[in-house]
């Protein structure tokens, strides 16, 4: 089964929502359709750039045999960044193949702006 991972910027979250509540929320919306190996908080940003809070998610898509497998798992992640977007701002998401340390980027794209 191939495995994938995103990343997904966090703005900042709503009111009434915890800052640590994000990643739970992420990892079951995930897991609702597929396997979440990994998951993780971790920060982005180079010296003397504000530091961005970023979700990380591993999750594996089921072998087709016809490679659908990458359409899917960019599916998965359209699906997370906008219910996601119930609870956080998400921002700039970036979604990569596996296996292990060679993860090759795939696709990415910016979470819709929400009224």
């Amino acid at each position: 089964m191939p495995s994938y991972r995103v990343a997904v910027d966090i703005l900042g979250v709503l009111p009434g929502v915890r800052p640590e509540d994000v990643l739970p929320a992420a990892e079951r919306i995930v897991a609702s359709t597929h396997v979440v190996e990994d998951r993780s908080v971790e920060v982005a940003g180079a010296t003397g750039v504000r530091p961005q809070p970023q979700v990380h998610l591993r999750f594996v898509v089921p072998s087709t045999g016809d490679g659908s497998e990458d359409d899917e798992a960019e599916a998965v992640v359209r699906a997370l960044v906008d219910d996601l977007g119930e609870i956080a701002r998400c921002g700039r998401w970036e979604l990569r193949k596996g296996p292990g340390r060679r993860w090759r980027p795939l696709t990415s794209g910016t979470a819709a702006a929400r009224p």
